[in-house]
C-alpha cells in the first residue's frame, strides 16, 4: 500500500501532463509565460502508463490529469485510453477552451469527473483574469460538456475586488443546472502577480454563502475530499469551498502529485520531491520504484502548514502549472 508515516493510505494522483497553457491567469504566471520545460524533459505517454500502472498494484485507484492544460498537449487521447484500459477513475480539471473535440471520448471511457475552471460570468472580467478573449469558448464547452451527461464541477478561485461580487450569481447556477461550484482559496505564487489583498478565506466565503442563501445546508462530504460542501434544498446542484491556504482538510489527505517532469511530491506545499523520470530513464525496475515512492512517502508531514514550515516557503509558491492545478 501507498501507506505514509501517520497511515494515510494514498490512492489518488494528480498527474501534470503538461506546464503550458493557453490562459495567462494573472494569479498564477505573467503575461508573457514561465520557462515552460523543453519537451525531452517531461514525461513521455508510455512513462506516465508505466508509473500510473505501478501505482494501481499498489491502490492507486483515482488520477487527475491537470497541468497547464492537460488538453493542450498533443496526443493526450493515448493517455487517456491507456488509463481507461487499467480500470482507473479518471477525471480532468481544465479550462474547457479546447473541450468540444474530446466530450465523445470522454463520454467512451467513462471519465468520472470533469472540473471546469471559470473565475467570471462576465466576458469583460474574463479577459481581464486570464489576459485571454476565451468566455464564449470556455462557456459554450461547458454546457455541451453537461448536455453529453458529463459530470462537470466549476473550480472559481474566489478573490476580494476581482470576482467576489459574483458569489451569488455563481451559487445560483446550481438552482438551474446538476452542476457543482466550488470557491477556491486563492493562493500567492511567486509567477503570478502576488498580490495577497485578494485573498479571502473558507469561513468568510462560508459565511457570505449564508448571508445570501439563509437556506444553505452541509452536504455529506468524503472523507478524502478537500472540499466542504453545501447543497441548498431542491437545488440539482452543490456549492463547495476548498481551503487551499487555510488547509482545514489535510489531515485526511491521500493525494500524490507527479509534476510533468517527473517528480513526485507528496504535499501541494512539498519542494523536495523524488524524481521519478530519471529513475525510469535509467532502468530501473517496478521495484526499485516502489520502494523509492514509499519510501518517499515516509517523509510526507502532517498538513500542508508543517510542508511549508519544512520547506522554507515562508507563504510563496511556484505556479501552479509546475505543480500540477
Amino acid at each position: 500500500m501507498l501507506s505514509d508515516r501517520f497511515q494515510r493510505k494514498h490512492t489518488y494522483l494528480r498527474l501534470a501532463v503538461t506546464d503550458r497553457c493557453n490562459l495567462r491567469c494573472r494569479y498564477c504566471m505573467p503575461a508573457e509565460g514561465i520557462n515552460f520545460a523543453p519537451r525531452q524533459e517531461l514525461l513521455t505517454y508510455e512513462e506516465m502508463l508505466r508509473l500510473t500502472g505501478v501505482l494501481k498494484r499498489y491502490g492507486l485507484k483515482k488520477v487527475r490529469l491537470t497541468g497547464g492544460e492537460p488538453l493542450a498537449r498533443r496526443g493526450v487521447e493515448t493517455l487517456l485510453r491507456g488509463l481507461a484500459t487499467q480500470g482507473l477513475s479518471i477525471h480532468l480539471t481544465t479550462n474547457a477552451i479546447l473541450l468540444q473535440p474530446f466530450i465523445g471520448l470522454f463520454q467512451d471511457i467513462h471519465v468520472a469527473g470533469l472540473n471546469i475552471s471559470l473565475d467570471t460570468l462576465q466576458p469583460e472580467r474574463f479577459k481581464t483574469i486570464t489576459r485571454r478573449d476565451e468566455f464564449s469558448a470556455t462557456w459554450k464547452n461547458l454546457l455541451a460538456a453537461l448536455e453529453a451527461g458529463l459530470p462537470v464541477k466549476i473550480n472559481c478561485v474566489f478573490m476580494r475586488g476581482v470576482n467576489d461580487d459574483e458569489l451569488v450569481d455563481f451559487a445560483r447556477l446550481t438552482q438551474h443546472y446538476p452542476i457543482d461550484v466550488r470557491f477556491i482559496e486563492a493562493m500567492p505564487f511567486n509567477a503570478g502577480d502576488g498580490n495577497q489583498d485578494v485573498y479571502i478565506s473558507a469561513a468568510d466565503i462560508h459565511a457570505r454563502l449564508l448571508a445570501a442563501l439563509p437556506n444553505l445546508k452541509s452536504a455529506e462530504t468524503n472523507f478524502h475530499s478537500a472540499t466542504d460542501r453545501y447543497t441548498v434544498p431542491d437545488w440539482p446542484g452543490g456549492i463547495g469551498i476548498i481551503p487551499a491556504y487555510s488547509r482545514s482538510r489535510c489531515g485526511s489527505c491521500n493525494r500524490i502529485r507527479l509534476t510533468p517532469q517527473g517528480e513526485l511530491l507528496n504535499c501541494l506545499y512539498a519542494t523536495d520531491g523524488l524524481q521519478l523520470r530519471s529513475i525510469l530513464r535509467a532502468g530501473g525496475s517496478d521495484e526499485d520504484l516502489i520502494h523509492l515512492i514509499n519510501e518517499y512517502l515516509g517523509t510526507k508531514a502532517i498538513n500542508g502548514h508543517e510542508a511549508e514550515r519544512l520547506a522554507g516557503l515562508n507563504g510563496r509558491f511556484a505556479s501552479m502549472t509546475t505543480i500540477g492545478g
